[in-house]
């Protein structure tokens, strides 16, 4: 099998099974999908809906069928942060990158969010963002991090340098402490990326699960030893974790390595018995509050489900979109990826081609590639002139009007909407952009001041399609009362006419 498929495989499945496991994120039972879906679990695509920014500031983000959430968002950060020697530009990524996706996150945690906010503070670096930040009554610290964040973004920096482990492993490690300090986060990613690397050559047919995990667990502490942790750029950073904790960084990895080699035991113990795979999911964690996100159990349960279903990949990607109460979107993503990374692109069932940014997916797979053939040449992203600086604290956009934002550059925007919270003086605007590297982002702002009303004909049509399409035909009467344009009255009509 070409490489090639492989590594549109691992992509695309990665964000495939996100924009599914999204879907089930946050639902408890399958009565719940029922009333919202009319299906008892999700095999493919649906326009849903969800609650953004809080009681009094919030707002409805109406989400189309097949959009991805955070995890493939970052992991698209990561590869053009990507240097065409493979090395990651981590100044680059922490600075331009994880800043501005702030402006356009979906779904996003916590603490991704927090540490993105954090990094943008001068004194930060991304191997020196210490931070903490409040969650209810409790204050988290940047050293008790250990959710799959970092996980979640790495499979770009193994696609690239496959088969150079150790510069792979030094890679992950520098992303991942961008955002995570606790060794959960940072060896969930490392876990990843060599498992990512290890299954690569492997075709279908030749794929043994029980082998898989033991070549995982072979010398699993010797292979995921951090040598390059001498070097000045992480010595700093080890002194600086080192103070704010009562153990070292050095003695919390080395626990987690044992309680990692100890779980990838619990894996092969499910694989050559008959124990259920539920079991052995809850078994590693994937649904207890405590560590249903955790950087180790979400990556453990995709390579679990990678060895169980091998043989029927989608049924894989299934049982982790449906597998309620735990981080469905990750795992499903981590399953996508390495089940991907076995049998290619061949497998994606056409009904789950029209994922977001589909074709974008297809030409980062081919740049990651030639990085890894060393044949990579970078096209820049030129600005247009007529192109208007792309400025979120200012309600002054059109429809079509094209804009230029960084680092994604020029983009059109294809949607513009307004919507009213509790709070009064303020509305929340919300703008769609399709951006001529191939990625569609939906941009949210609280502004101050009267909600600006739909100001010509292009935006009201766009307002009154939105609502037909999501079947709330009774939202209609109210967008349209919001529109105190006369001059539009007759087309408002023509339109209602049409579709009666």
């Amino acid at each position: 099998m070409k490489a090639e498929t492989k590594y549109k495989g691992a992509l695309k499945l990665s964000a495939i099974a996100d924009s599914l496991g999204w879907i089930t994120e946050f639902e408890s039972s399958t009565e719940s999908l029922n009333s919202k879906f009319g299906v008892s679990s999700i095999d493919k695509y649906y326009d849903w809906e969800k609650s953004v920014g809080g009681r009094f500031n919030g707002f409805i983000d109406r989400i189309k069928a097949g959009s991805y959430s955070d995890d493939t968002q970052l992991l698209l950060c990561v590869s053009r942060s990507i240097k065409p020697n493979g090395f990651i530009d981590n100044v680059y990524f922490s600075k331009k990158e994880l800043p501005t996706w702030l402006l356009y996150s979906r779904g996003a945690g916590r603490t991704i969010k927090n540490a993105a906010q954090k990094i943008e503070r001068k004194s930060a670096n991304w191997n020196s963002n210490f931070f903490n930040f409040k969650a209810g009554e409790v204050t988290v610290d940047y050293r008790e991090s250990g959710a799959n964040g970092a996980a979640m973004r790495i499979l770009p920096i193994a696609l690239a340098n496959f088969r150079d482990i150790e510069k792979i492993k030094r890679e992950v490690f520098s992303n991942s402490i961008v955002t995570h300090g606790h060794s959960r986060a940072i060896l969930g990613a490392l876990l990843l990326a060599y498992a990512v690397d290890l299954i690569l050559p492997i075709s279908p047919e030749d794929f043994n699960p029980e082998n898989f995990i033991i070549q995982i667990g072979q010398d699993f502490q010797k292979k995921f030893e951090l040598s390059f942790l001498k070097e000045p750029t992480f010595a700093s950073w080890i002194m600086e974790w080192n103070k704010g904790s009562k153990i070292s960084f050095q003695e919390q990895y080395q626990k987690t390595l044992i309680e990692t080699q100890e779980q990838l035991r619990l894996l092969y113990k499910g694989l050559t018995t008959k124990q259920s795979t539920n079991e052995i999911l809850k078994q590693i964690g994937c649904v207890a509050k405590e560590t249903k996100g955790s950087g180790i159990s979400t990556v453990l349960a995709g390579i679990f489900l990678t060895c169980k279903f091998h043989k029927t990949p989608i049924d894989g990607i299934l049982y982790a979109v449906n597998y309620l109460g735990s981080d469905t979107d990750s795992i499903a993503a981590f399953t996508g990826s390495l089940l991907g990374a076995l049998h290619g692109q061949a497998i994606i069932p056409e009904k789950w081609k029209n994922v977001q940014d589909f074709e974008y997916l297809d030409k980062i797979a081919n740049d990651l590639l030639s990085i890894s053939e060393e044949t990579y040449s970078k096209n820049d992203n030129n600005r247009n002139s007529s192109a208007k600086a792309f400025d979120l604290n200012k309600d002054i956009y059109e429809l079509e009007d094209i804009v230029y934002f960084e680092p994604l550059g020029e983009g059109v925007i294809s949607k513009i909407d307004r919507q009213q919270p509790l709070t009064k003086g303020k509305y929340n605007l919300i703008i769609d952009i399709d951006f001529k590297i191939g990625q569609s982002c939906r941009f949210n702002k609280l502004i101050s001041g009267e909600m600006r009303k739909a100001q010509n004909e292009k935006e009201v049509i766009s307002l009154i399609r939105e609502k037909i399409l999501n079947s709330k035909q009774d939202m209609i009467i109210s967008e349209i009362t919001k529109i105190n344009n006369p001059e539009l009255n007759e087309i408002v009509k023509l339109i209602l006419k049409s579709l009666a």
